[in-house]
């Protein structure tokens, strides 16, 4: 049996060094309709688009694009109540916010169906920061009386956390 011999050339064949980019791009363009990166981008971005008060009871699912029409329908979930209602009466103002963010008219139409499953979410957006209350000393004092007669170190603890909390989420109430 005969081994072939292999030539190498010495000769340099390699281009140019080419982006990423310039070859995923156009093949992603090929699989992806625009409508695709509408979606995607409304669903990545959604909070930043609508803010946390809307993204904490509202979920995008889907945008739909219509060909008789020309127009693309965005798929909103609520949670059974009044969100729906709610979303209902800001749907100018979320359309504009949606658009806005593409720079042109992307989103033509919402369509808000409610889901029993669903909960309702609180956002921080970058940049705040979530508030941190402290007990004052006649309520910690308070807290320090009702469990001092717990032997239980671990379970006195978690009855102290407890009880702050209750406090604070119960501060400015009467």
């Amino acid at each position: 049996m005969k081994k072939k011999k292999i030539h190498i050339s010495e000769e340099r064949h390699s281009r140019d060094l080419e982006s990423l980019g310039n070859i995923f791009i156009p093949i992603m363009k090929g699989v992806m309709s625009a409508e695709d990166f509408v979606e995607a981008d409304v669903i990545m971005h959604w909070v930043d688009i609508v803010g946390g008060e809307l993204a904490g009871f509202c979920n995008p699912l889907k945008v739909r694009y219509d060909v008789k029409d020309n127009t693309r329908t965005l798929f909103i979930e609520v949670p059974v109540g009044g969100f729906a209602l709610e979303l209902r009466h800001r749907e100018d103002y979320i359309l504009e916010k949606v658009n806005a963010y593409f720079g042109y008219k992307a989103i033509h139409k919402l369509n808000i169906s409610q889901n029993a499953n669903m909960k309702v979410h609180s956002f921080i957006l970058k940049g705040q920061k979530k508030e941190q209350r402290e007990l004052d000393a006649s309520e910690q004092n308070y807290l320090s009386e009702l469990v001092s007669e717990i032997k239980d170190e671990k379970l006195r603890e978690i009855l102290v956390k407890l009880g702050k909390s209750v406090i604070l989420s119960n501060k400015g109430a009467k």
